[in-house]
């Protein structure tokens, strides 16, 4: 098993986490004298973006931002049938032609798609650590690029295939999901790679950096990376996917406040994942299961929030 280079690189990341801004009060009660009824969903979103951003609720530069990454471990699983749709998926949005392309052209929202070295997978995790510490942080800070050109939404998820071995075990180390919610998410009767995964991390549940490190994915790094960056520039982000929810629980068991510019787009159809959210303290845009893809379920959270927005535009009281 890969042994960790030095605690550097992954201090970085630690300092980071730990000063980043802090919500604005001051936008947030602007916001909310505005409103008639302060405790409405209507209500609680608008306050919250004004309280992520520092400014009355107004979305006009929207974005989508997919990671594409592969396994080693799913390759030996499924004879890298899974990488190869994923590549195709990379390559149908990149020429525009995919039906994100579409949505997100219908609803005025910008997209990108982050190839992350899918032919070069990350280590199979059932043996040994996908990553070494330089090479998971800089993902990290790659991830980063995500709020290149700016936004005022930053809408993230992994474009996935299938819920991988790889978030489904950070899941299970940070997270405490039984395994038999695990089985059933993957459709899979064989517990057996995902065991062996979780072995893997064995003993880390405390260093969520190093779970990270041992069972992620270049993709879930990422967008860790991608989370810390918008908060950095004051920007709202939406996550959806299983890895998506993986790369959260490690940035709250590093740093709980580094997610409260953070929501989910939908309601988790398994109860365990739902807990996740609760125990996390992360609120859904949509207070149901409307997609299993989670970039149309991105799509669709920002709809909500951005009309949020536009209602109170305008409106100094609500009648």
């Amino acid at each position: 098993m890969k042994q960790r280079e030095s605690g550097l690189p992954f201090d970085d990341i630690r300092n980071l986490a730990k000063n980043l801004p802090e919500l604005d009060g001051d936008a947030l009660n602007h916001t909310a004298a505005q409103l008639d009824d302060g405790e409405s969903r209507f209500a609680q979103l608008c306050k919250w973006y004004s309280a992520c951003t520092g400014r009355s609720p107004a979305i006009h530069r929207p974005a989508v931002t997919l990671f594409a990454g592969t396994h080693a471990l799913e390759n030996s699983l499924d004879g890298g049938a899974s990488s190869n749709e994923l590549l195709d998926k990379v390559t149908e949005i990149s020429e525009g032609s995919a039906f994100i392309n579409r949505l997100c052209h219908q609803h005025d929202v910008g997209l990108k798609v982050f190839d992350l070295a899918l032919q070069i997978p990350v280590d199979d995790i059932s043996s040994e650590a996908a990553l070494d510490e330089k090479s998971c942080a800089g993902t990290i800070a790659f991830g980063m690029e995500a709020i290149a050109g700016g936004a005022d939404l930053l809408c993230v998820a992994a474009l996935e295939v299938k819920p991988t071995i790889s978030a489904l075990s950070i899941l299970q180390v940070l997270g405490n999901v039984p395994l038999e919610d695990l089985a059933l998410i993957r459709e899979d009767d064989d517990n057996g790679p995902l065991l062996k995964a979780i072995k893997v991390a064995e003993g880390q549940s405390n260093n969520s950096l190093e779970v990270l490190r041992r069972l992620g994915g270049r993709e879930t790094a990422a967008i860790c990376g991608a989370i810390l960056a918008a908060r950095s520039q004051h920007i709202p982000v939406i996550i959806d996917g299983y890895t998506a929810l993986a790369a959260a629980l490690v940035l709250y068991k590093l740093e709980p406040s580094s997610l409260d510019h953070v929501k989910f787009a939908q309601l988790p159809e398994a109860i365990a994942f739902i807990n996740i959210l609760s125990d996390i303290g992360m609120d859904s845009i949509l207070h149901t299961s409307i997609s299993k893809v989670a970039e149309e379920g991105l799509l669709l959270a920002s709809g909500v929030l951005k009309s949020a927005c536009l209602l109170l535009q305008g409106k100094p009281s609500l009648n």
